[in-house]
């Protein structure tokens, strides 16, 4: 097995692509993607699957997005077993997991971010280039009561919120101090709420408005009936109860979500220029921590998590897995791809062709030849290695188990 790039493959395999193409040719980059993920598909072959460390999160382990699923389990230095989403279903089986049963490694399906939320929090994105006025973010999810996150755009209301990622998109927000005892709770995160005046009001979760008329912050108080001033040419009523409002001091946040969410079920993001960090923000006190890094070519995250079950501490811990990677297109003569196998690359590119053709006995051998050529290079490449098959098993209400000879 050698490293092999896109780059240093198309002009072998355009030679034998649709009886020769340009190794430039758009369809020469979408067959060897379509070739490389078939045979992915076909069983663990060398360069396919890779030892990684991985961290704890909430009782979780996600796999970043090069892996698809894990074979083998190592905790604390002693090897455990995974168990796929049907194990706490079983008829006569175990039912859900008991709490401190971390020697097990339990599927929980896939989810767009590496880490959870674990309260309702606003979404922040930070970009580690400039990006164009057409680069966007989605995110789906629901509040803490459980509603759908909703917002209107192009005068339609879609589910979810989008944020443009451009520089100067207006999709700021501000964190607020300075309100001291008694309406000590307005301090916090105020996420943009509407313009007045040709400038920017801000609302908080609990209710909280203010807003600038350019020299006085002003605000609303939402448990107040009292309406005792207004914004200069506004009919909106701002209260300034405050006894010294000019104290509160504003730090303008980049790039966050008008609404709080709870969960985050999907985030849909266009090709950008640069990686794209998404945080999770408290709205009491404005700090942070991440929880998804997408590529740029990402534009549909997915990550395949596990849990460990009654292990619930949030930092600290790693594990270590046995993984198998998931595919990954390239785009460049500089990607690397996964299936290094030349001549499997090239027998799967020309059964392709054969199946598009409806010649499907002559795809089918191709398609046999290739994995035959993986096969035969996963016996070089482990030589004298010995690997020694793992039985393992759990019974239930089979009562006494006689030693077998």
């Amino acid at each position: 097995m050698i490293r092999r790039t896109y780059g240093s493959v198309k002009e072998q395999l355009a030679r034998v692509t649709q009886n020769g193409m340009c190794a430039d040719n758009p369809q020469l980059l979408a067959r060897t993607n379509e070739a490389q993920e078939r045979l992915l598909n076909k069983g663990l072959y060398a360069g396919t699957y890779g030892r990684y460390s991985v961290c704890v999160y909430g009782g979780c382990i996600t796999l970043p997005r090069e892996f698809e699923t894990i074979l083998g389990y190592n905790y604390d230095g002693a090897a455990a077993q995974v168990y796929n989403q049907w194990y706490e279903f079983m008829a006569n089986g175990p039912g859900m997991s008991p709490a401190g049963a971390w020697r097990q490694l339990q599927d929980r399906g896939f989810v767009p971010s590496f880490r959870p939320l674990d309260s309702q929090r606003y979404i922040r994105v930070y970009t580690d280039l400039i990006e164009d006025a057409t680069s966007t973010i989605l995110f789906r999810g629901s509040d803490t009561y459980n509603n759908r996150v909703q917002t209107i755009e192009d005068g339609v209301y879609i589910d979810g919120e989008r944020l443009n990622l451009s520089a100067g998109s207006g999709n700021s927000s501000v964190l607020v101090s300075g309100f001291e005892t008694g309406v000590a709770e307005a301090n916090g995160v105020y996420a943009f709420y509407t313009t007045i005046n040709s400038k920017p009001a801000y609302k908080n979760l609990n209710g909280w408005t203010i807003a600038n008329d350019g020299s006085v912050w002003h605000f609303l108080d939402p448990d107040s009936a009292v309406q005792t001033s207004s914004l200069s040419n506004s009919a909106y009523p701002w209260q300034v109860e405050y006894d010294n409002p000019e104290a509160l001091t504003l730090t303008e946040l980049p790039r966050t979500t008008a609404n709080a969410f709870r969960s985050i079920d999907a985030i849909n993001k266009t090709a950008t220029k640069g990686w794209v960090r998404v945080y999770a923000v408290d709205p009491t006190t404005g700090a942070e921590y991440c929880i998804a890094i997408l590529a740029p070519d990402e534009t549909l995250p997915q990550y395949r998590r596990y849990a460990i079950p009654g292990h619930e501490r949030e930092e600290g811990v790693n594990v270590t897995v046995l993984a198998k990677r998931k595919f990954i297109p390239v785009f460049t003569d500089d990607d690397d791809l996964i299936v290094t196998n030349l001549g499997a690359l090239k027998m799967m590119a020309i059964a392709i062709e054969k199946e598009e053709n409806n010649n499907l006995d002559e795809a089918a051998q191709y398609e046999a030849k290739a994995v035959a050529l993986l096969q035969e290079e996963l016996r070089e490449v482990e030589g004298a290695n010995i690997g020694r098959p793992q039985v393992q098993m759990e019974a239930f209400a089979m009562g006494e188990i006689p030693a077998m000879a």
